[in-house]
């Protein structure tokens, strides 16, 4: 199985310098009329209230603890997991104080399962979608819908599913398909949910109505689906139903109990 690099940062954005006009004397601005007069009058005062609440909004206070325990355990069910360093391109882009977890896991059957954590810093640039990242690795979509996954816990859990395809080289001229199935969730300071504009708003919203800035993690469990290239392989549907059993006994380990899911 191929390790997957998860770049958690997105591209940053180009700066445009705009360049002045030398300004004129007050002798060539045109006198304005009364109407202009009004509307330059409605937007100072339209600035001056906006700069005023500015002032008087308090700064979000940063989340005392994340929603997850930068910690994968070593064993699930009949898996045992090593532990994956993060990729040099990894370090390289990501902001100094992003925490990556990560490890694969295998069971004496031989399917394979990543686990990865992805915690952001003080930058924001450490969490994206991973549909942003995924087809520079060469994956293709074929579409996504959250699975609710039920945890060892009690709780529900809602998850998106990636399912993916890309194409490898099994032998001299040999190329076929190779199906995957990609779970991943965000989880912020006592919520989660699987929808990347859900924790776009809630990242707003909590900062305006509760003084909370979020500090987001980034979960991803997946697995390539064998059947077709290893005796006895899985196929897509039990492939989706090991990493719902997988991520239903691993998440409690990682995630606060106080966590709970958003309504997307």
């Amino acid at each position: 199985m191929e390790k997957m690099e998860h770049p958690g940062g997105a591209s940053p954005l180009m700066s445009v310098a705009a360049e002045l006009s030398k300004p004129e004397t007050c002798a060539a601005l045109p006198i304005p009329r009364r109407g202009s007069a009004l509307r330059i009058l409605a937007l100072l005062a339209f600035g001056s209230a906006t700069a005023a609440l500015c002032l008087l909004t308090p700064s979000p206070n940063t989340a005392p603890l994340a929603g997850v325990i930068m910690d994968l355990p070593e064993r699930i069910g009949a898996f045992t997991g090593k532990v994956i360093a993060a990729t040099p391109g990894e370090l390289a882009i990501l902001p100094t104080d992003t925490q990556i977890v990560r490890r694969e896991y295998t069971d004496p059957a031989g399917d394979r399962i990543m686990a990865s954590i992805v915690l952001s810093g003080g930058e924001k640039r450490s969490i994206h979608r991973p549909e942003v990242c995924l087809p520079a690795q060469g994956w293709s979509m074929r579409g996504g819908k959250v699975e609710r996954v039920a945890l060892a816990d009690g709780s529900d859990l809602d998850v998106m599913n990636l399912s993916l395809v890309r194409q490898v080289e099994v032998g001299p001229g040999d190329r076929r398909n190779l199906y995957a199935h990609y779970f991943y969730w965000f989880v912020g300071k006592n919520v989660t949910t699987p929808n990347h504009w859900r924790r776009v708003f809630l990242t707003s919203f909590d900062r305006i109505t509760k003084n909370l800035n979020h500090r987001w993690a980034y979960v991803i469990v997946m697995s390539i689906v064998t059947e077709g290239f290893v005796p006895g392989g899985k196929n897509e549907p039990e492939t989706v139903r090991m990493l719902k059993e997988f991520t239903g006994e691993i998440a409690p380990t990682f995630m606060r109990k106080e966590t709970v899911s958003a309504a997307d």
